[in-house]
């Protein structure tokens, strides 16, 4: 039988090497410690969503995926290594390891902790009508992209990292079905922490509770108002 797939992509938590364009404002111990909040709400936001859920981590051996996996009990999802030269390879690899004929998968980062859940959901349930699902992000890029049939183009010359990521992507689809999700933002730079301080101010459903426990014990909230 098909399933739905959630494969959620991240940079293994190492200090000094995850979100190194805040260390200005936060310091590497802070960039460090808001990375690993944001990767463990994802994990814990997504636990709300009944599909099939796998963690890739970047950046990382085996060993110490495992030993993260453990140390965090991560035992209600599958935890691996993402291998490849660039993202879209990465991505590519990934979907080919875990996927099956039918199945249904969507790709999340992390750094966008409050997306509301029901994009996730709308995404799955697009997947049961055209074959590619995005949602994109402010800056150029897309949080979430879901596949319900194999397409490896739309991982092949990609200009990773950069604000053109959705629109090569789109280009990619010419001529094909896809459904967008609404746009939503990622946590990359200092302006990206006010907006996102706003957002956890409010209630909803998957509370970040790390991310929000991480900005009152940085004093961000407080600076934001």
């Amino acid at each position: 039988m098909p399933t739905e797939r959630l494969l959620i992509f991240a940079r293994y938590p190492r200090f000094g090497q995850v979100k190194t364009r805040l260390a200005s404002c936060l310091t590497e111990r802070g960039s460090y410690e808001l990375h690993l909040a944001l990767l463990l709400d994802t994990v814990d936001r997504t636990s709300q969503i009944e599909v099939e859920r796998h963690l890739f981590l970047a950046g990382c051996s085996r060993i110490e995926a495992s030993s993260f996996a453990q140390c965090h009990s991560l035992n209600a999802l599958k935890v691996g290594v993402q291998r490849g030269t660039d993202l879209g390879e990465r991505m590519w690899k990934a979907y080919e390891q875990v996927s099956e004929q039918g199945d249904s998968v969507v790709f999340l980062g992390t750094d966008s902790p409050t997306i509301p859940l029901s994009f996730i959901r709308e995404a799955f349930d697009a997947l049961t009508r055209v074959p590619v699902v995005l949602g994109p992000v402010e800056d150029g890029g897309y949080f979430l992209l879901g596949l319900s049939e194999p397409d490896g183009t739309l991982f092949q010359n990609i200009h990773w990292g950069t604000p053109s990521v959705f629109e090569q992507t789109i280009a990619r689809l010419s001529g094909k079905s896809y459904e967008l999700l609404p746009r939503w933002y990622d946590v990359d730079v200092e302006g990206d922490l006010k907006r996102l301080a706003a957002d956890l101010d409010r209630s909803f459903e998957g509370y970040p509770k790390r991310t929000r426990f991480f900005f009152e014990s940085w004093g961000i909230l407080k600076s934001s108002h």
